[in-house]
């Protein structure tokens, strides 16, 4: 597995707090700050950014308090209010605290060009860094602050808010931007945690980002729109394999491992099990089990967890009972009786923390190349992009070889045939329920696709009932923190009555712009 620039490159967060906040290349018109501080190295700006941006959509509290449940891979065990959607957040300040970051790296490149080693690629990185960022943030809130004075800082607490349909677009252009400006035989930037300098990557997952961007916006913005091409333009052009995985891999000091990692192997916390209809999916699903589930859970019986007469079976903790039952539960049984996430995903390679945090891998490339082949817009045969998404997420996760992956008879082979065997009945339903199986652990990756594909009889109501107060078994975004009500009323509720018709109505029942079709039928709460 790579490493890259020494994780002593963060700057204490501090800093980032004194500089205003900025966007992206196309926003820069708008966003420059005579008074910003100038002094900060770059380099550590984006090193800063990229280590608390991951842990921010990676850590301990997103990831399996928020996202995981969200999407129901996994469930709490023993105080599961939060599996039950109650409360449902996200991160908001502190991506825009580093969304500052990387605007004020990039400004101060500009102003003093002798501190980065290639301008173009260094403004090129941090802006496919904050395009990244942006699409996570506006794919939970809606509508956000973008544009202008939304992204001035402590000049401006009060933004106006810019619309969902209004800010896709401009992360596309804002790509092409940096694509334009890449070169791939240039100095990558010395304080890149993510690629380690390597233009190549920056360029190869720019046009992934691009062909996200494109698929989750295809049926809100039409055929032959701008989604349609920045899938089209970006075909061929992002991931290659496995080797161009993008994620940020945390350290193993105290200062720089994951915070899922410190709730579970430092504080001796077992607060986390896989969900039972997930860990049911991955084992019946098509009628074959999916050779992700031993590296995506551990077995009953694992070495690590050793119980008296464990099975060596998986076996899903009940999704989000009430808390009453879920602590009967958990106390009757000892810990090996339901399977935990895989240590590998807190522990990363060295098992002392170095986790990685997912930002895009090279089997969703493969299954957004699927949707567009079905959809007519790029050649291919979907059931063969499929087929090759699920050796690539296969040999990633389980770390076969293509030879095993391969075989005749192979367990890979055999679930890929059932897999495809499925395809041409219902063709989006398969690609939409392998994007979600394939995000796990993917910030809210997953949970964005369940709401883009609308796929049925995966997900469910939790079992001890949505604690949230709304209709759907699972929130369709996350409500505006209440910072914002405090210090930004009148923007807020514009953007809640423009998203959602009123301040009322601004829960988690309010859709995305490009979830078109509402949650599927089956999605109301019991």
């Amino acid at each position: 597995m790579r490493r890259h620039a020494t994780l002593v490159l963060l700057l204490a967060g501090g800093l980032s707090l004194l500089l205003a906040l900025g966007g992206c290349d196309s926003l820069s018109s708008y966003n420059e700050n005579p008074n910003q501080a100038s002094s900060a190295n770059p380099n550590n700006l984006l090193s800063n950014a990229q280590r608390y941006i991951s842990e921010e959509v990676f850590g301990g509290t997103r990831t399996m308090r928020r996202a995981n449940v969200w999407a129901q891979y996994t469930t709490q065990n023993f105080y599961p209010s939060e599996s039950r959607y109650s409360p449902v957040d996200y991160a908001w300040g502190g991506i825009y605290n580093r969304l500052n970051d990387l605007r004020a790296a990039k400004k101060i490149a500009r102003e003093r060009p002798n501190t980065v080693r290639n301008q173009d690629n260094f403004q090129a990185v941090a802006t496919i860094m904050q395009v990244w960022a942006f699409q996570i943030l506006t794919d939970a809130y809606g509508d956000i602050p973008f544009f202008g004075q939304a992204l001035q800082g402590r000049e401006n607490r009060s933004p106006s808010y810019t619309s969902q349909s209004e800010i896709y677009p401009v992360l596309v252009d804002s790509l092409n931007t940096a694509l334009s400006r890449i070169s791939v035989d240039g100095e990558g930037p010395s304080g890149d945690l993510v690629n380690g300098g390597d233009m190549r990557m920056w360029k190869r997952f720019a046009n992934g980002l691009k062909m996200r961007i494109g698929l989750r916006a295809y049926d809100a913005a039409g055929s032959g729109s701008w989604a349609e091409q920045a899938v089209t333009s970006a075909n061929g052009k992002a991931l290659q394999s496995n080797d161009d995985n993008v994620y940020f891999q945390f350290g193993t000091s105290s200062d720089h491992r994951n915070s899922y990692y410190v709730n579970r192997e430092v504080d001796f916390r077992d607060d986390f099990d896989g969900s039972e209809r997930f860990i049911e999916f991955l084992k019946s699903g098509y009628g074959s089990a999916d050779p992700r589930l031993d590296a995506y859970f551990e077995q009953t019986s694992n070495s690590n967890r050793p119980c008296e007469d464990g099975s060596g079976e998986y076996k899903g903790f009940p999704f989000a009972q009430e808390q009453g039952s879920a602590q009967s539960l958990y106390g009757a049984n000892p810990t090996c009786v339901f399977s935990r996430p895989e240590a590998w995903f807190p522990n990363g390679p060295s098992g002392n923390g170095d986790a990685f945090a997912p930002m895009m891998y090279y089997d969703e490339v493969l299954l957004t190349k699927a949707w567009a082949a079905e959809k007519g817009l790029i050649s291919g045969n979907p059931q063969q992009l499929i087929a090759q998404a699920i050796r690539a997420s296969v040999g990633f996760y389980a770390s076969q070889t293509d030879a095993d992956i391969s075989a005749s008879g192979s367990a890979t082979q055999g679930y890929i045939s059932a897999v495809q065997s499925e395809f041409s009945s219902a063709p989006m339903q398969v690609i939409g329920e392998q994007r979600y199986i394939s995000f796990y652990m993917h910030n809210i990756q997953g949970w964005s696709t369940w709401r883009r594909f609308d796929f049925e009889g995966v997900l469910g109501s939790p079992v001890g009932g949505v604690a949230g107060g709304f209709d759907a078994y699972a929130p369709l975004r996350v409500d505006y923190p209440d910072s914002e009500y405090n210090l930004n009323e009148r923007n807020v509720r514009s953007a809640a009555e423009n998203m959602c018709g009123g301040v009322e109505q601004e829960d988690e029942a309010c859709q995305m712009w490009w979830d078109m079709e509402g949650p599927p039928s089956d999605a109301h709460a019991n």
